[in-house]
């Protein structure tokens, strides 16, 4: 029999417990910081609740700070991906109008916030680290950005006005939907903001103006 050890499968279980770990704190962190905020929660808290050392957290993430922000990361890129997935499965069913395909992308958003409901507060109720809303501020930039490519608009000043809005609608109802208690009121609230979008969309073309595909 060898007694020689494989470095590959080695690394692999190295990096599985690695993982494990860190999902371990990350998942603890988002319990302790919905419970107690930022500010008054403690890297004791958190190794407490995922039974692990507070060596591991400074190992892994470098602290109480870092950790947040990748949780904060984690989030928003979940959201990101349940958006953008959506507006790419209705452009492979044939949906080219991009009222249609921000519908889809902002509909997929919003049940994503819902299904992570007891973290937007902890990342949207003023209560961060140092330098965190404007890391939040240039996010919603990108926002902006990525929902301006998606319904076409332009570079011009009402253009980059009716996205900022739009997005701006679709924050607030991603407040409120956080807030519903079961699916069918967050979908309710959801399907409102949509048709807020669309009438704001269509308000905004001009009587005499070539008509966007709506």
């Amino acid at each position: 029999m060898s007694l020689e050890v494989d470095p590959q499968r080695s690394a692999g279980r190295r990096w599985a417990k690695t993982e494990e770990t860190r999902r371990q704190l990350l998942d603890a962190s988002s319990e302790v910081f919905a419970e107690k905020g930022y500010t008054v929660a403690s890297v004791s808290d958190v190794v407490a609740r995922a039974e692990s050392s507070v060596g591991s957290v400074y190992h892994h993430f470098g602290g109480k700070e870092q950790l947040y922000l990748a949780l904060w990361e984690e989030y928003v890129g979940r959201l990101a991906a349940a958006a953008a997935a959506s507006v790419a499965k209705a452009r492979k069913r044939g949906v080219e109008a991009p009222l249609d395909q921000f519908e889809a992308g902002a509909l997929a958003y919003l049940d994503a916030v819902w299904e992570d409901r007891e973290l937007l507060p902890v990342f949207y109720a003023g209560d961060g680290p140092p330098g965190f809303e404007v890391m939040r501020r240039r996010r919603n930039i990108e926002w902006i950005r990525r929902n301006l490519q998606v319904l076409g608009l332009g570079g011009t000043d009402e253009d980059q006005l009716l996205g900022a809005i739009l997005t701006a609608l679709i924050g607030e109802a991603a407040r409120m939907t956080a807030a519903c208690e079961t699916k069918r009121q967050a979908r309710a609230v959801a399907k409102h903001a949509i048709a807020l979008a669309q009438r704001l969309f269509v308000a905004d073309i001009p009587a005499d103006a070539p008509q966007k595909a709506v």
